[in-house]
């Protein structure tokens, strides 16, 4: 094992031992908790003649709330604000509530399994606007806010197919016990045998013909569903179930079509297939094999470019199980915080190049958020610099930017660097 392999894996082991305690010292790397909160929008048919129903969700998972302990269990108390805002900023609409949520135990405050659902439909005509979301836990005072920009400038003939929707039931116990909702991350399991797709649009009062069509990486049909319905109404929102076999690779795509009197519209989404073992991060194989780099042995990257193509992505497999701290359980949970590292670098660290690149993409996916960071900036903004310091590690990472453009250069000499 390397000494890049070997630092990354105590950091890792460092890191998660320590829980949150290292991200509290500084405030500017670290996502809070109460920020983890997902907004999803969709545009849908409205009842309302020459209007757009946009569906809005906040998704609020326990972990992301601070429980307190209270009459032998646990409670968070929260307030969530949805907002709908014009071309110029305007509001023109919100929803807001109250809640208290209450858990039996410790594990289900941090669970991954429970949620909390905010839900709001806007009716509005064709053209842009701004959703913004806000939560904010009553206990910490802290604040999360999302915003999404949407354009339904486009939506304006009376045939329309709004993009459709995946769905999947979310695990609680607060709404039920299961909830279909839409996925957040358009994301399916490899093995069910069906997927829920909700599907909207407006028509003319006649018999009109829905096809689904799931196809793989290689654009080979994995399944198809070819429906004809008659609608009394200019509008229709169905929920139909795809038949699936075992789907391969980790991403697919699902076409839909409608057609009715000789007119006809498509849309496309790409599904995520939601694997054992497999970082929800990770988005394609042969990117995530190329971020593995800051990680690989000399002998793995020497395996890696012996084997053919069509099995990198088993490759990349045994390198990972490799690297299970706990083979025993259905999550790597040393895979998922390396890319979700590698989400948050090409989140905040992109500029001319992709995040993950960057030499302070490369140091925090390596070591994770620094302790205490220094920031110097001079007359201008050229030359100013950062310095990270890792107090657990005893090191520290000097950032410059020479040319004021935010593209940060690593000082301190640091194995292997830029050499890739």
């Amino acid at each position: 094992m390397n000494i890049i392999k070997s630092i990354f894996l105590f950091c890792m082991a460092l890191n998660m031992a320590n829980g949150q305690r290292n991200l509290r010292n500084q405030s500017d790397l670290k996502v809070s908790n109460i920020e983890q909160f997902h907004l999803m929008v969709a545009p849908q048919a409205s009842s309302e003649k020459g209007k757009i129903k946009l569906n809005t969700h906040v998704m609020i998972p326990s972990y992301a709330l601070q429980f307190v302990k209270e009459d032998g269990g646990f409670e968070s108390s929260f307030e969530a604000r949805i907002s709908l805002l014009d071309e110029e900023g305007q509001q023109i609409e919100h929803k807001s509530i109250s809640q208290t949520l209450k858990a039996a135990d410790y594990l289900e405050t941090v669970g991954k399994s429970n949620w909390y659902f905010v839900e709001h439909d806007f009716h509005v005509g064709p053209g842009k606007y701004t959703v913004v979301s806000e939560v904010m836990d009553i206990d910490t005072r802290n604040r999360g806010v999302r915003e999404k920009k949407v354009d339904l400038s486009k939506y304006k003939d009376d045939f329309i197919l709004f993009p459709p929707q995946v769905m999947i039931h979310y695990k609680g116990s607060w709404q039920g016990v299961k909830k279909l909702m839409p996925s957040y991350q358009n994301e399916i399991s490899f093995q069910q045998s069906f997927i829920p797709v909700y599907v909207s649009g407006n028509v003319k009062k006649d018999n009109y013909t829905l096809k689904l069509v799931l196809k793989d990486a290689d654009e080979v049909t994995v399944s198809a569903l070819d429906s004809t319905f008659t609608n009394s109404e200019e509008y229709f929102t169905l929920q139909l179930d795809l038949p699936v076999e075992e789907v391969q690779g980790l991403r697919v795509k699902l076409f839909v079509d409608l057609e009715q009197g000789g007119f006809s519209e498509q849309q496309m989404i790409e599904l995520k297939i939601k694997r054992p073992g497999i970082s929800a991060h990770i988005r394609d194989v042969d990117e995530a094999i190329d971020q593995m780099r800051y990680i690989l042995s000399n002998d793995e990257r020497s395996e890696l470019s012996k084997v053919k193509k069509k099995d990198r992505e088993q490759l990349f497999y045994k390198f990972w199980k490799d690297r299970d701290p706990a083979p025993e359980t259905s999550t790597n949970e040393l895979m998922d915080q390396y890319y979700s590292r590698v989400r948050y670098a090409n989140d905040h660290f992109t500029s001319f190049t992709p995040g993950w690149r960057t030499d302070m993409g490369m140091i925090y996916i390596l070591f994770g958020p620094p302790d205490d960071i220094e920031r110097i900036f001079m007359n201008s903004e050229r030359n100013a610099h950062q310095n990270w310091y890792y107090y657990r590690i005893n090191r520290s990472f000097t950032f410059y930017d020479e040319n004021g453009f935010g593209d940060y250069r690593l000082t301190t000499p640091y194995i292997f660097g830029r050499t890739w």
